[in-house]
């Protein structure tokens, strides 16, 4: 029989491939980057999650409730999950788990979801980090009689200031000039807002750090009805 030396690089290259899955048994890191945990979802929600193994991400798979929504073949992937049928105010749980290319499997963190009540809104849960004299403000549009309601503290030291503008009193601020703000908190380590809106139209949430370092806060706030 003639020696043919592709049968050896085959049969070297499948012992590899085996070897490799033997040795190989540290699962996949796997995390849900968002939404995140607390926050107030309804319809179709994207869920953005991440996957890493240093020899490969083979699949990702996301679960609702302990149930298979989808896979992706990937290590990065953002899934849609229908909310439409969940009752409102429900909480419910998240999570995906990662394969990598030996078949081990690593489990993200579960995060805990609640499906907002009728006629309410979630306009912002998460964290905010401002470098010192920076700013960032949060847009929602809300319908007269409408309430926007929330929380939001400084994880260490405070928040220099934080307010409720509309357009006209916004644009002012941006400018540096003179303002009138619907709310207004400075120098406080937690600010609560309950505002109900008399007129429509478009406002903005602002934080402010003039500290003099940089400063994180986590927010939360919803508009309902």
């Amino acid at each position: 029989m003639k020696f043919r030396p592709w049968i050896l690089l085959i049969l070297l290259l499948t012992g590899c491939d085996l070897l490799f899955k033997l040795l190989d048994t540290t699962p996949p890191s796997c995390r849900i980057l968002s939404p995140l945990d607390s926050t107030i979802v309804s319809g179709t929600v994207p869920v953005q999650v991440e996957a890493y193994d240093s020899t490969g991400v083979a699949a990702i798979d996301f679960y609702a409730d302990g149930i298979l929504i989808a896979t992706e073949s990937s290590a990065t992937a953002t899934f849609e999950w229908n909310t439409s049928t969940l009752e409102p105010g429900s909480w419910h749980k998240i999570y995906c788990i990662a394969a990598d290319l030996a078949g081990n499997r690593g489990t993200s963190d579960t995060v805990n979801l609640q499906i907002a009540a009728i006629g309410q809104q979630s306009i912002f849960h998460g964290k905010i980090t401002l470098n010192h004299n920076y700013y960032r403000w949060i847009e929602f549009s809300a319908d007269s009689g409408r309430k926007v309601l929330g929380d939001a503290r400084a994880v260490s030291g405070t928040i220099s200031r934080f307010s409720l503008l509309d357009p006209v009193n916004f644009e002012l601020f941006r400018q540096g000039r003179s303002y009138v703000p619907l709310y207004e908190q400075q120098n406080v380590a937690e600010v609560s807002l309950n505002y109900q809106f008399a007129t429509g139209g478009t406002w903005y949430l602002v934080f402010l750090n003039t500290s003099g370092t940089v400063r994180t806060y986590w927010a939360r706030f919803t508009l309902e009805r």
